[in-house]
């Protein structure tokens, strides 16, 4: 009797310790949600790697951003366990090829039917009903980034912060500086960067660990409720780019203050001109 008592303890014992195991792993697959930005490489059964399609999830405002191969996108999503879905996505106005409107088309379309994602071997895929629609892969850092030779004539640093009703726009590069204050970037101003500024942003670049850019913590989050404009960095480097979480502007993560406040010290004397 003592025999079947100690047998039941021990098939007891081993289920609870393997069904405790799989809720462990359940509970780690479900906390796996998209973060940062991801490069989209088939939408459908199109190969779309050679379009530069991004999409970027910021967690702390759940906010979505991206570029859906002609225009920039904008909106919001909710995450719930394997379900996703957006919501108010909106784009940019400019107009592009025939062929590639088509495929920022289908983007958007699919954009606005998906219910789950999945995460795996770091590849995300998002589908409506168990069809997968979308697939993307990490951002990656080009293996000749460490290069200063040649780093500056392919970097630019683009930062923009907007509230209800005023929105900035920068995009800095080693040519030209671009200033806008329309949302859709159709009316801008363009100036020529002097070679200091630029040398001194370039600088400040590769200072930046871009492979954690998106992960930097907002050290504020007033913009989350008005109480300061909503801000964004994105430094471009080649056909890669790199984009912080929504933060408020003024108070930047410390590991950019200076970068920021140097973008911001050119454009300002830029306007003074």
């Amino acid at each position: 009797m003592k025999f079947l008592f100690s047998v039941f303890t021990f098939i007891l014992t081993f289920t609870s310790c393997d069904s405790s195991k799989k809720v462990l792993e359940n509970n780690k697959q479900m906390q796996e949600t998209p973060s940062g930005t991801y490069y989209i490489n088939q939408i459908g059964d199109n190969d779309v790697s050679s379009n530069k399609i991004a999409i970027h999830f910021d967690e702390a405002t759940n906010k979505v951003t991206g570029f859906s191969g002609c225009n920039n996108f904008f909106g919001s999503y909710n995450v719930e366990n394997n379900n996703i879905s957006f919501s108010n996505v909106a784009t940019t106005k400019k107009m592009c090829r025939k062929d590639i409107n088509a495929i920022e088309k289908q983007v958007l379309k699919y954009l606005n039917s998906i219910n789950t994602f999945s995460i795996k071997n770091d590849v995300i895929s998002f589908s409506n009903n168990e069809k997968v629609l979308i697939t993307g892969i990490p951002k990656t850092i080009p293996s000749e980034k460490n290069k200063k030779s040649n780093i500056s004539y392919q970097t630019s640093v683009k930062y923009k912060y907007y509230s209800r009703n005023s929105f900035d726009y920068i995009l800095i590069s080693k040519d030209q500086v671009l200033i806008s204050k329309d949302e859709s970037l159709i009316n801008n101003e363009t100036f020529k960067i002097e070679t200091k500024d630029w040398n001194a942003i370039n600088e400040l670049v590769e200072a930046v660990d871009l492979e954690t850019l998106y992960k930097l913590t907002p050290p504020s989050t007033k913009h989350q409720y008005d109480g300061a404009p909503h801000a964004n960095l994105s430094i471009i480097v080649g056909d890669q780019l790199y984009m912080t979480k929504t933060f408020d502007h003024g108070n930047p993560p410390q590991a950019i203050e200076d970068l920021v406040n140097k973008v911001l010290s050119v454009k300002e004397k830029l306007a003074k001109q």
